[in-house]
């Protein structure tokens, strides 16, 4: 890497050496050619002189005149020769500060590169260990080698089994854009993967815009078209339903589910629980509110693209605290989300307990609920209490 910036530090020097030399050549031959003429011109005054043609009055006359002539003609000449060192400062400065940036440009390409074709080198080893050995836990560092190896790879061979296992990786390292983005490209390649369609599922299930749950929907339905019993399937369309506050809908998926699951199975409690809190909103017994959250074209473009929306629901005659209050990371609206009584942030102050809602939604990339410069938010909506509404929000003013 430092041979190129060398190089080129040492072929600007020549040059830059080589356009002095020629300047100073042709200042020198200026300076000559104007003695020349200086000579010459004395030569006939002193001629006339002698010949009496010219008086002395006339001759030191034309002799002064003669001498400011030339001294006029090589001061120009002479200049760049005395400011010749600090001419050349601001090209050497350049022509140094470029190598300089050359050589951390070409530098930090090579580390990478040379980073790279480690990775590639090590992948079957990194492989073994990470997928086959399930005594000993891969280190951060090694998962991250991997999927630079797997990625080289990938480049120079596109398979969709290895554009999943990609996927996989950066879900695992929670860099879940890069992991939708491979399921994609895998999906691709063979449309038809059921455990990649899965996988692009559950990515975007927590990504969470209404836009990426519609999708996600789209792909559950595929593997559902071909494998009414897929226990991952069910258990997803029930919470894309959850999610959308279709309750019933998501009951009725996990009912489904259980029924296939073995009550031994791990999932078989969480699942259980999670239909129990589905009936319950289902049936009327718990208050909820399902809110629509969208921003306005004026602020779309300066939405951040990584975020958390809060979905809030006061009481407009009383305390300030929520009754109710829900978080969501997103990176793209519209998004949806459920409120409910089991969201209040005070015991004993809830939707159920309150006469009428004030509901608000608030954009920041903070972790609070608090107003600072840059949050967004939209106009609050007051709703009369009753359960099972849906309303629709829109960003539009920005702090």
């Amino acid at each position: 890497m430092w041979y190129a910036a060398l190089a080129i530090l040492l072929i600007g020097a020549v040059a830059l050496l080589l356009l002095v030399k020629r300047q100073q050549r042709a200042t020198y031959g200026m300076h000559a050619a104007n003695r020349e003429l200086y000579q010459s011109r004395l030569s006939e005054l002193e001629s006339e002189r002698a010949e009496g043609t010219l008086s002395d009055a006339d001759y030191e006359a034309a002799l002064l005149e003669l001498k400011k002539t030339f001294v006029a003609d090589n001061a120009d000449e002479e200049r760049p020769i005395t400011e010749q060192p600090a001419g050349m400062l601001v090209p050497v400065v350049a022509l140094v500060g470029l190598s300089l940036v050359l050589y951390f440009w070409v530098g930090d390409s090579w580390r990478q590169q040379q980073q790279a074709d480690t990775a590639l080198a090590q992948l079957p080893a990194l492989s073994e260990r990470i997928m086959g050995d399930a005594s000993a836990e891969a280190t951060q560092e090694e998962v991250e080698l991997f999927a630079l190896g797997l990625r080289q790879r990938l480049q120079q061979d596109p398979d969709a089994g290895a554009w999943m296992l990609y996927g996989r990786v950066m879900m695992q390292m929670r860099q879940v854009e890069q992991g939708i983005d491979a399921f994609e490209r895998s999906l691709a390649l063979d449309p038809n993967r059921t455990s990649t369609l899965i996988a692009h599922a559950q990515a975007l299930i927590m990504m969470g815009s209404d836009n990426e749950l519609a999708q996600a929907a789209r792909n559950i339905r595929r593997v559902l078209e071909n494998q009414a019993t897929n226990v991952e399937a069910l258990g997803l369309l029930g919470i894309i339903a959850y999610e959308r506050g279709d309750f019933e809908q998501a009951a009725q998926a996990w009912r489904l589910t259980l029924r296939l699951l073995d009550e031994s199975d791990p999932r078989y409690a969480s699942i259980q629980r999670s239909l129990e809190s589905a009936e319950q909103r289902a049936s009327g017994e718990l208050m909820f509110i399902t809110v629509t959250v969208d921003i306005s074209d004026e602020l779309r473009n300066e939405m951040p693209p990584h975020a958390n929306i809060f979905v809030f629901v006061r009481d407009p005659d009383g305390q300030r605290a929520p009754a109710a209050v829900v978080r969501q990371g997103v990176s793209d609206l519209p998004v949806t989300l459920t409120l409910t009584e089991e969201d209040a942030m005070v015991d004993g102050h809830t939707l159920a307990t309150i006469d009428s809602w004030l509901v608000s939604a608030r954009l920041t990339v903070g972790d609070t609920i608090d107003v600072v410069p840059g949050v967004m938010e939209a106009r609050p909506r007051l709703v009369n209490k009753e359960s099972g509404q849906q309303i629709r929000l829109t960003i539009s003013e920005m702090h």
